[in-house]
């Protein structure tokens, strides 16, 4: 009976004893106590939600604690004042009691600065902090001393404690097995985004700069890249990021391209649509978005060939966010039917915990949903993303600045997870259920940080950490799930207004392209690329920039497709024939040659058009192409020029000019310039005949006298010879 009353009062001195009572330390070990000092200059004061004290647990010696072991629990102790702070004392707390619910996990967890911490208190006192200074507080607990059984984790906390009461403090988990009993193990899978930051596509100079920025050491894809080649993290990969990288001419680059292909040989890896492209802006704007044109088959600059291996069937819809059922109606049509379902979307509304997979019936077809685990997602990225931002919805800044830290601890993040993943197998002991994280697209690892903890979980007894083909492999689970909306769109998305008018640039482009017959693939593919960089999922973090790039794309695409091949302006014309041709000069800006067709449309029947006429244009040059002609009557006609596609379709705006039309004035021209000459002719003979012989023309007389001579002696003798016959002179 003593034993019992014993025990009792145990157990409600552990419940109600508050950790700011004092007490004498039960440690078996004394604490110990490293000083680190910080300029205030170099760390701002900024208290935080758990006081204005910091307070980190850095290390666990035992993540999971068995009977025997000695765990040492290490903190580190941060002024976040603009003062400097003494007097203050740390606590460690453990309780004894086991939590078995993650609802018991998640309200310790999230408890706030005052709330109350569980199990006898060990103190040690902490030297004074200048602001900004941090020190390293160190407890050793002993689980077997405590009587701790069972198996499970416990509330685990240390504080800082002044005068006035508590001023910091970090809750975490002492994971206990005093049992080792065997237990089936649960399987859990981490996603991870292979993708590039919003991007100015007037600047493709610019944007290969920034990819290179995120694949360099310590940034976002680098961080990715080593967390894929120690650990099964999976992959989904936008096939443009490696295109690009692949072709560039920074060695740093094309080295991270060659390492993460090499990677994603060895976990699954699927590809996003190219450019990351935003399924739900699409399905939202209701435009024809699965056709050959559509922007889901946009082209990759340049073409670079997906490997074998991948696989091509995953769409994950922008982050943060519940897709709805447009959404992953436009997956299904694309080929996209395994998708991946963040933001709390088709949640379990039964007790426990299922494995997370559902089966969405869209009107084009099934959607295998990966519902993500929201509450493993946010305990992993906020202990190992860099970025700032932790799993928060897509619209917000992102920053990628190397000095940025984690929301908490590598250690407090394995610990968590550990904590969540024990309760979740201790309520499915026989069929443990399959889970997944999906890291946001901004998560920027601390890769240390995550393969430590992806480790931690594969050593644990009850964690087999794997890839998601294995969440997909499994049979949908989709009884007493939250249904998905039938339409809701995102704030951050883009306008179906905008979408629409992308959309309606886009056939522009490629209908334009047939100019250049052959090589229309040098005019098509990057007249696409450049509008669909508004669409990608990055473009939601700033929607004003977004709105410029769209305005910006759409004014260079009209330029493309509407003034890069022109009519000259030309002065009117005199048309004088019957039938003739009218020239029109057609100037070529690009720098390729065009073929195109010249329409003439009179605005009056005395001047009609007799065939269009076609023409190949040298790039850079202008040429006047002929389009026959024919007068009926007389009179000027308004006459517009229409440059078209081999295709039939308008390229230019009109481009009018007057010609005045005199329907047989060339023959009558030429019979009246024939009757002149006739004239003339016959005028000159008259002429000459009139006027007979001239008295002042020299006879032969008039010769002799002024000469002296007869016309005789002028006259040279014949010459004959044996055989020449003398033939008179008539």
């Amino acid at each position: 009976m003593s034993a019992i009353v014993l025990a009792a009062m145990l157990f409600v001195g552990s419940a109600i004893v508050p950790a700011t009572a004092g007490a004498p330390s039960t440690s078996t070990a004394p604490a110990a106590t490293d000083v680190v000092t910080e300029e205030a200059e170099d760390v701002p004061a900024a208290p935080s939600d758990q006081g204005a004290i910091g307070v980190s647990i850095i290390k666990i010696s035992h993540p999971v604690a068995a009977p025997g072991d000695d765990v040492t629990i290490r903190a580190r102790i941060t002024n976040n004042t603009d003062t400097a702070v003494s007097g203050t004392t740390a606590q460690l707390t453990v309780d004894y009691l086991a939590l078995t619910s993650r609802e018991q996990i998640a309200a310790w967890s999230d408890a706030e600065l005052l709330d109350p911490v569980y199990g006898d208190p060990t103190d040690e006192s902490i030297p004074r902090l200048a602001p900004g200074a941090s020190t390293n507080v160190s407890f050793t607990y002993d689980p077997g001393f405590h009587a701790l059984q069972g198996f499970g984790p416990r509330r685990l906390a240390v504080s800082v404690n002044d005068a006035t009461g508590r001023v910091g403090v970090a809750r975490s988990f002492l994971m206990y097995d005093a049992d080792g009993a065997e237990r089936a193990p649960m399987q859990l899978s981490v996603l991870a985004a292979v993708t590039s930051p919003a991007t100015d596509p007037s600047d493709p100079d610019a944007a290969e700069i920034e990819l290179a920025q995120q694949a360099a050491d310590g940034q976002r894809l680098d961080g990715v890249l080593q967390v894929a080649e120690d650990t099964d993290l999976s992959l989904a990969i936008d096939p443009n990021v490696m295109s690009s990288a692949s072709r560039s001419e920074d060695p740093a680059l094309t080295e991270w391209s060659d390492r993460m292909v090499a990677a994603a040989e060895q976990t699954a890896t699927y590809t996003l649509p190219n450019h990351d492209l935003d399924l739900a802006a699409l399905a939202h704007a209701e435009v024809y978005a699965t056709g050959r044109r559509s922007f889901v088959r946009a082209p990759r600059i340049p073409n670079w060939p997906i490997p074998e291996s991948w696989n091509r069937g995953l769409a994950w819809p922008a982050d943060g966010v519940v897709p709805d059922l447009e959404t992953l109606d436009l997956a299904v049509a694309t080929g996209r039917q395994n998708v991946v379902v963040g933001g709390g979307g088709l949640a379990y509304e039964g007790y426990g915990t299922v494995t997370g997979r559902a089966d969405v019936e869209t009107p084009s077809g099934t959607a295998h949903a990966a519902v993500t685990d929201t509450t493993l997602t946010q305990a992993f990225v906020s202990a190992t993303d860099l970025s700032g931002v932790g799993s928060e919805p897509a619209g917000g800044a992102t920053d990628t600045s190397v000095e940025a830290s984690t929301a908490s601890s590598a250690t407090e993040g394995a610990q968590r997870l550990l904590a969540d993943t024990a309760a979740i197998v201790s309520q499915s002991p026989v069929e443990p259920p399959t889970l997944s994280i999906a890291a946001p697209r901004t998560w920027t690892p601390d890769a240390d940080a995550a393969i430590s903890i992806l480790d931690t979980l594969d050593e644990a007894a009850w964690v087999d950490t794997t890839t998601l083909d294995t969440l997909f492999e499994q049979d949908a689970q989709n009884e007493g799930r939250a249904p998905l909306p039938k339409h809701h769109p995102a704030k951050a998305e883009i306008s179906p207004s905008d979408v629409a008018a992308l959309e309606h640039a886009r056939d522009a482009v490629v209908t334009f392209s047939s100019v250049a017959g052959d090589k229309r693939g040098q005019i098509w593919r990057p007249g696409v690329v450049r509008l669909i960089a508004p669409l990608s999922v990055a473009q939601r973090q700033d929607p004003g920039r977004r709105s410029s790039i769209v305005q910006q794309v759409l004014q260079t695409t009209n330029e493309l497709t509407h003034e890069s091949i022109t009519v000259v302006p030309r002065e009117d014309i005199n048309f004088i024939t019957d039938v003739g041709n009218i020239p029109v000069r057609v100037r070529n800006g690009l720098d390729l040659d065009a073929t195109v067709t010249v329409v003439l449309r009179p605005d009056h029947p005395r001047l009609t058009v007799d065939a269009r006429s076609e023409a190949t244009v040298p790039a850079g040059q202008e040429v006047d192409v002929q389009v026959p002609v024919r007068a009926i009557g007389s009179g000027d006609v308004e006459v517009t020029a229409q440059i078209l596609t081999p295709t039939g379709a308008k390229i230019t705006d009109d481009s009018s000019f007057q010609v005045r039309v005199r329907a047989g004035w060339e023959e009558v021209g030429t019979w009246i310039a024939a009757g002149l000459v006739a004239l003339l002719f016959l005028a000159g003979i008259w002429r000459t005949v009139r006027r007979g012989k001239s008295p002042y023309r020299a006879t032969s007389k008039d010769v002799e006298e002024a000469t002296g001579t007869s016309g005789e002696a002028l006259e040279s003798p014949p010459t004959t010879s044996a055989s020449s016959v003398a033939v008179p002179a008539e």
